[in-house]
């Protein structure tokens, strides 16, 4: 007899449930007593979840959560997870520098804007939206600091000098009348998880501006990448 839509969500659910408490695989006797179903049951709803990945039959024939999960969990900490840490970050640095704040990651030999919060100058709102993709080679603030700590850095001086001082200014480097600031930002392990710039008119981009801004994006990048579970110490100088 066919199982009800939901009955059969729920039982499926409980069946995931199950390897919470769980330091390994399960045998079908196991998952019985913890769920409560009939091995039947638990047999033909396993049958659905090892077909998208949520569960697989391991050598000992017993079951184990599946590949699916880690690609659950990927996707959670680069977007969910994420954006409830950078976008309160962004939204401070509009405010105290006046320029448009984004966050870039690397896929590839593409950066693509995952986060950005407007200025109310408008120069820059038609130029990049979120999900915008732009070539590596197309050198900017955040393309810059993400090449300089990629795992296949250049050893160029200026990857050097980004790597050593957790900052680039870029004035005018890929559009004349547009420059930008750009940090690099960790997770545990000191992995990179993107860059996070500013950008604004060059026309703006004064010595004195440069100097003020380019304290509130390190102390910006050093606070994410502690908030992350990185090392914020390579900021302090």
């Amino acid at each position: 007899m066919p199982e009800n839509g939901v009955t059969a969500v729920d039982r499926a659910l409980t069946i995931i449930e199950a390897y919470r408490a769980s330091t390994g695989s399960l045998s079908l006797k196991d998952l019985a007593q913890k769920t409560g179903l009939n091995k039947a049951t638990i047999l033909r709803l396993i049958a659905s979840l090892e077909r998208f990945g949520y569960v697989q039959k391991v050598a000992s024939g017993t079951y184990a959560l599946g590949p699916t999960f880690l690609d659950f969990g990927s996707l959670y900490q680069s977007s969910f997870n994420l954006s409830e840490h950078v976008m309160p970050v962004l939204r401070t640095l509009v405010e105290q520098t006046g320029c448009t704040a984004a966050f870039w990651i690397r896929e590839g030999d593409a950066r693509v804007c995952l986060f950005r919060v407007e200025t109310n100058q408008g120069l820059l709102a038609s130029r990049v939206k979120v999900g915008h993709r732009r070539p590596l080679s197309m050198k900017g603030g955040g393309a810059s600091v993400l090449l300089a700590f990629s795992a296949e850095t250049f050893e160029s001086s200026e990857s050097t000098d980004i790597a050593k001082n957790h900052l680039e200014v870029n004035i005018g480097g890929r559009v004349s009348e547009i420059s930008s600031l750009a940090v690099p930002v960790f997770r545990v392990g000191q992995e990179l998880v993107g860059a996070m710039s500013v950008s604004g008119p060059t026309i703006d981009f004064t010595d004195a501006l440069i100097a003020a801004n380019s304290q509130f994006i390190l102390t910006a990048g050093k606070d994410l990448t502690r908030r992350l579970g990185g090392n914020a110490s390579n900021y302090e100088t």
